[in-house]
């Protein structure tokens, strides 16, 4: 059975991870085409073009390969709740999905580094830290207000891609004991129905 979307997938990269946790959130269906990156071109789908790197979605026609592009699309269809991209906070909901979207590459580019050589070594962290810095100050002085996710009254798009970025910092060794309030949102993210994990997510992120 088809669903109408395919997925490229690369199981190991955090966009990917993304982009998979953000559609199981939103209870979206789709077909997934794997596409290991460690193989040669030719061993890769047919369906994945010359210098394509997962993500991938596919709708008809529609291509997309950014993360946060994929999750306004996966938000805006029918079926999916509105609260996902809830009108009444739309922008500050997609402005924290493009934040995600940067920190993410962040995150992505250090594991490149520190995991794409022969002995473990650990790249620059300022602009990972700088991000988590800012996460946390904001889910602090939002909790100070009442709220409990980045951007609405209840999870958003806006909570995914930060999700990924302070969960899987911990395999950079990046300092998270001064981040409490991230520490008790993610808490709240891992409970969702929906939630799906990825080797390399603590317990306790």
């Amino acid at each position: 059975m088809t669903t109408g979307l395919t997925l490229y997938d690369w199981t190991p990269d955090v966009r990917c991870y993304a982009v998979r946790l953000g559609l199981s959130l939103m209870g979206v269906a789709y077909d997934t085409q794997a596409a290991d990156m460690d193989l040669p071109t030719f061993q890769r789908p047919a369906g994945l073009r010359p210098g394509e790197r997962p993500p991938v979605l596919v709708a008809g026609d529609v291509r997309m390969t950014r993360p946060g592009t994929i999750m306004q699309f996966a938000a805006r269809q029918p079926a999916v709740a509105r609260a996902w991209l809830d009108p009444a906070h739309e922008w500050a909901i997609l402005d924290w999905v493009d934040f995600g979207t940067m920190a993410l590459d962040a995150l992505a580019a250090a594991r490149d580094l520190a995991f794409g050589t022969t002995l473990p070594v650990l790249p620059p962290m300022g602009a990972l830290v700088a991000a988590l810095r800012r996460m946390e100050d904001h889910m602090s002085a939002r909790a100070m207000a009442g709220h409990e996710w980045f951007a609405a009254p209840a999870a958003s798009i806006a909570d995914v891609l930060p999700f990924v970025v302070f969960a899987l910092s911990a395999d950079l060794e990046v300092e998270r004991d001064t981040c409490p309030a991230l520490r008790r949102w993610a808490h709240r993210m891992r409970g969702l129905p929906g939630f799906v994990v990825m080797p390399g997510v603590p317990d306790y992120a």
